[in-house]
């Protein structure tokens, strides 16, 4: 019985309103990496709020996974990068207009090309470097830095 109460709440908004489904979304990031640090960003968020993640995105119609990323963070950063290792999938619930969202964001190890980070004005308030150590800890989210920390383990094994 506990059970068929735990799936009825999981079908409700926080205020109790029942969900009108759910829908899945797929973007693209990567770390970028470049002497120890990596690019982050800071979005423009409806709510004002500044946080700090990584560079993604939606892929465009008939775009891989890869292209994408790079293509999400030279639009979003003004930084050329080129993939080195796919990292891993990020998975996450969130709502918008009363639907349930399951994303799944794939990100890549990538190494810096050329450009440095300046924030398109648009989708992103700030772009600059930051340590991959201090990234491991201060990013918003936690699957960022679970990225972030890959990234770090990744490139201190090559050196």
């Amino acid at each position: 019985m506990a059970r068929r109460r735990g799936r009825a709440r999981r079908n409700r908004t926080r205020d109790g309103q029942r969900q009108r489904g759910s829908d899945v979304e797929f973007s693209c990031g990567g770390v970028v990496v470049r002497d120890g640090q990596c690019v982050v960003i800071v979005p423009v968020r409806p709510d004002g709020r500044r946080i700090t993640t990584l560079p993604k995105g939606h892929p465009e119609e008939g775009e891989d996974p890869a292209t994408a990323a790079v293509r999400e963070i030279r639009e979003e950063t003004g930084v050329h990068a080129r993939v080195v290792a796919r990292l891993g999938d990020v998975v996450y619930w969130y709502q918008r207009e009363g639907r349930r969202i399951r994303k799944t964001v794939r990100f890549y190890l990538c190494a810096h090309e050329a450009g440095e980070p300046d924030p398109d004005g648009v989708e992103v308030r700030d772009a600059r470097w930051m340590p991959l150590d201090r990234a491991v800890r201060e990013l918003a989210f936690p699957g960022d830095r679970q990225m972030a920390a890959q990234a770090l383990e990744r490139t201190t094994d090559d050196h």
